[in-house]
């Protein structure tokens, strides 16, 4: 005898899980770093043409460009460590033997896990501090946003390091020890 609501389960639509969502809300964020870098490009040429063809300078793209740079950077540096292609110089570590290599690779995950929660505090101080003070160009828009870019990326960066941190340490407990 069938089970009762088995059909129903089975031509469901599969649940969506922790890492489809994980990659969706990451294409996402790729897509928004896209379109801030379209903006800054935007911006920058706006400037050029606006201050030196047309003569007539606008003070609030400089600025506005320099907050989506930051956006820019600190976004793009989550997406990089995400895929773990930040500069690296390697040559010592692909001369060692597999087991070295990883326990090199952890140790250096733990300085940039220490390195990033250092910069994240100091970003969510300074956000803290300049959220009273606002562009000279743009009087609506905090400093404090500026900010806001840095600690939306180091946060991430943070995550992603720690994920592979701990990918990193259960690859070791499930190898064993290994010179």
């Amino acid at each position: 005898m069938e089970e009762p609501g088995r059909k129903a389960r089975e031509s469901a639509p599969p649940r969506p899980t922790m890492a489809a969502a994980a990659k969706a809300f990451l294409r996402l964020l790729e897509g928004v770093n896209l379109l801030l870098f379209a903006l800054l490009l935007i911006l920058a040429v706006t400037q050029v043409v606006f201050r030196y063809v047309l003569m007539i300078p606008l003070p609030w793209t400089e600025e506005l460009a320099r907050f989506t740079l930051v956006w820019v950077t600190f976004l793009g540096a989550a997406s990089v460590t995400r895929r773990k292609l930040h500069l690296a110089v390697d040559i010592f570590v692909s001369k060692l033997a597999p087991g070295k290599a990883r326990a090199l690779s952890i140790f250096f995950d733990l300085l940039i896990l220490i390195f990033l929660a250092t910069a994240l505090w100091g970003a969510l101080v300074m956000m803290g501090e300049a959220a009273p003070i606002y562009a000279g160009s743009i009087p609506w828009l905090s400093q404090m946003y500026l900010y806001l870019g840095a600690v939306i990326g180091l946060s991430l960066m943070l995550l992603h390091v720690a994920v592979h941190f701990c990918r990193e340490m259960y690859q070791t407990v499930l190898s064993g020890p290994k010179s």
